[in-house]
């Protein structure tokens, strides 16, 4: 997961300044890493390190880039999409050529391409590849169908349907023709990663949430519908639809977990998605017995504000994230990492009995080891988690590439280690995973409910509805899933 940031908005003095802005607000998509890159007249210049985007650039560096007179800024923060992060692989990326060309690519992409390893064998005669990131090979392809088809929607058109099935993607780039800087904008035609633009004072602004266009006064205009492409040059902005026969499935987690609170997804704020959730969750299972609401910081608070509204009872802050704790999603150790990022305050929760509420339960290993334990060690008498997702019986296509183990160690499959999960009906499983987490009782959401609140959309985790087409799914997958619609339809 990353954030992207782009301003196409020629003589104006304070763009460097104002791309910070934008991406310091996405800084929850990803911390190990962060980069900063300019266009003007006379090509780009790129700033990036292995550091927050506070840490990236002092008033020296800013005032170096100003000077440069950009016409466009891009950034990016991110996770380096590798397994140890290395400065190499950090965004934006600059496509290397083995000879001399015409154009030169800078780009910062969100997203995963699945068997990227062929698509790079088909471009290493022509392109040096430097880092381990798979930007920097969409980056080649995009260079490729450029050359060929010049700074064009053609060309954005050939990338998509490339991609077809194996990515999802939305980047945003600069192609440095010799005389000029284009920014150009792009995503995948499943629109599964979100995207978004609109115009702030004369500035074409596009971001990955929309809270990035609120720092710098303004609004999003709208969400990018899928295979959606802006070139931005001296002529003006041209924004286009390069392919339309694709069904649209922006991934529905975004809502959930990832997305920033004030963003807009779908055309609702993120927070009253949440927030509806925890209502519905209340009308389906109509009862509780707890004393008081405890959000799960930080994305617990949007469900427990819809508990709140519905049980009628108050939220103290009696859990809460300690100052500098990391987000665990991306982490590799998780469950050690969730005892630092709780604490309890026991003069509100002991004797008393709880709702907590929480976003979802991947793994399990917040739940169990971080915010259950500090409840129980403060005293909660009883505890019930309310969780404004469903059952997740699958991983992301993103933790594909780690085999079998990221299906197995989610929550739900350990909860029915040697059973079959995928028979059992909602109360089983709510009883199972409470057994498993150390809770009296869980109340998952169902997806008919998740769907009415958020919308339609890639549902990969409750039900496989991937955006990557079957042919690049690996064999154990094919397999679960077979089994999982076998036991729904008998």
């Amino acid at each position: 997961m990353d954030g992207i940031a782009g301003i196409y908005s020629p003589n104006d003095s304070g763009l460097v300044d104002k791309v910070l802005f934008e991406i310091g607000l996405e800084q929850h998509r990803g911390k190990e890493s962060s980069g900063v890159a300019i266009g003007n007249g006379k090509g780009t210049y790129i700033r990036k390190e292995l550091c927050g985007i506070d840490s990236l650039m002092d008033d020296d560096m800013k005032r170096a880039f100003s000077d440069l007179g950009p016409v466009a800024a891009i950034a990016n923060v991110g996770y380096t999409k590798s397994r140890i992060a290395e400065r190499r692989n950090a965004e934006p990326i600059r496509v290397k050529t083995k000879t001399s060309t015409k154009y030169e690519v800078v780009l910062t992409m969100d997203g995963d391409v699945l068997r990227e390893n062929s698509l790079k064998a088909e471009l290493e005669d022509d392109y040096q590849f430097r880092t381990g990131n798979i930007t920097e090979v969409v980056g080649a392809l995009l260079h490729k169908y450029i050359t060929e088809e010049g700074i064009s929607f053609e060309a954005g058109r050939r990338l998509v349907d490339k991609l077809h099935g194996r990515a999802t993607f939305a980047l945003v780039a600069f192609v440095y023709d010799g005389k000029e800087t284009y920014m150009i904008t792009l995503n995948d035609d499943r629109a599964f990663e979100p995207f978004c633009y609109g115009n702030v004072d004369g500035a074409f602004v596009v971001a990955s949430e929309s809270v990035s266009h609120e720092r710098l006064g303004g609004r999003m205009e709208r969400e990018f519908n899928g295979a959606e492409m802006a070139i931005c040059s001296r002529e003006g902005i041209e924004k286009k639809r390069v392919r339309d026969d694709a069904v649209i499935m922006p991934d529905i987690f975004q809502a959930i977990y990832y997305g920033h609170p004030s963003s807009m997804f779908r055309g609702k704020e993120i927070l009253q998605i949440r927030r509806e959730l925890g209502r519905e969750l209340v009308d389906h299972y109509k009862t509780s017995c707890a004393d008081i609401v405890v959000p799960i910081p930080e994305s617990g608070w949007g469900v427990s504000l819809g508990l709140e509204d519905r049980l009628g009872i108050k939220i103290p802050p009696a859990l809460v994230k300690n100052a500098r704790a990391v987000r665990t999603f991306p982490e590799r150790d998780a469950k050690a990492k969730a005892m630092f990022k709780f604490a309890g305050i026991r003069s509100l929760i002991e004797g008393l009995k709880i709702a907590a509420g929480d976003d979802s339960i991947v793994k399990g290993s917040v739940t169990e080891g971080g915010a259950v334990w500090w409840l129980r060690h403060s005293g909660a008498k009883y505890i019930e988690l309310w969780v404004s997702y469903g059952p997740m019986f699958f991983p992301s296509f993103k933790e594909w590439h780690r085999g079998r183990i990221c299906i197995e160690e989610l929550a739900v499959q350990r909860a029915f280690e040697g059973d079959n999960p995928y028979d059992k009906g909602i109360d089983e499983i709510n009883r199972a995973v409470a057994n498993l987490s150390g809770v009296d009782a869980v109340m998952y959401n169902l997806q008919e409910i998740i769907e009415r609140v958020a919308g339609q959309g890639s549902f990969q985790a409750l039900d496989a509805s991937y955006p990557i087409s079957e042919e690049f799914w690996p064999g154990w997958l094919k397999a679960e899933v077979e089994r999982f619609h076998r036991s729904r339809t008998a």
